[in-house]
């Protein structure tokens, strides 16, 4: 039987494995992507080891910046990741920068106003934006799709046991306007 450190390596696994197909299917090497609210950048440092060579990150909490450069010292140099508040960070991109906006867990864990950072996140994607959140507080359906956004696919991690995952993946696609 597996201790409780193996499960957690196999369930990170599980994750990264999870998360680089997803993106495959929306994807290349070359594609520029950032993740909004990278954390320790374990989800971008899944995406180098899978071969994609244009990755950005926003970091609100500059500690948890400092962690990736000494978690994975040998990624952190090979990916962009800006500290310091999201919104400065957002507003300052001009529009339809990133291939591929994703975001994981950041969406609807934060307290206050952020009604002004969908927008922002359609704004500055160019073609796909990828969703992986716990929706247990809203959807990002409608939203998305006033702002030009469709959803192209769906994917409820919760049934997907090896996850152990309480978070839904949406993927949206930018669509021109009339």
């Amino acid at each position: 039987m597996a201790n409780a450190s193996e499960k957690s390596m196999d369930v990170d696994q599980a994750r990264a494995e999870f998360l680089v197909a997803l993106l495959r299917k929306y994807a290349d090497d070359n594609t520029r992507i950032l993740e909004v609210g990278s954390r320790e950048g374990d989800n971008l440092v899944s995406l180098l080891k899978a071969g994609f060579t244009h990755l950005s990150g926003f970091e609100g909490n500059v500690d948890k910046v400092a962690a990736l450069k000494e978690r994975h010292p040998e990624v952190a140099p090979q990916v962009d990741v800006t500290p310091g508040p999201v919104d400065s960070s957002l507003r300052g991109i001009a529009g339809a920068t990133f291939d591929l906006v994703l975001t994981v867990g950041f969406l609807f864990d934060k307290e206050g106003d952020f009604t002004w950072l969908f927008p922002e996140l359609a704004r500055v994607t160019r073609r796909y934006l990828i969703s992986i959140e716990n929706e247990s507080s809203g959807t990002p359906d409608d939203v998305f799709e006033r702002l030009g956004l469709n959803k192209v696919e769906t994917i409820d991690l919760r049934t997907l046991k090896e996850l152990d995952s309480v978070f839904i993946a949406r993927v949206f696609e930018k669509v021109s306007r009339p």
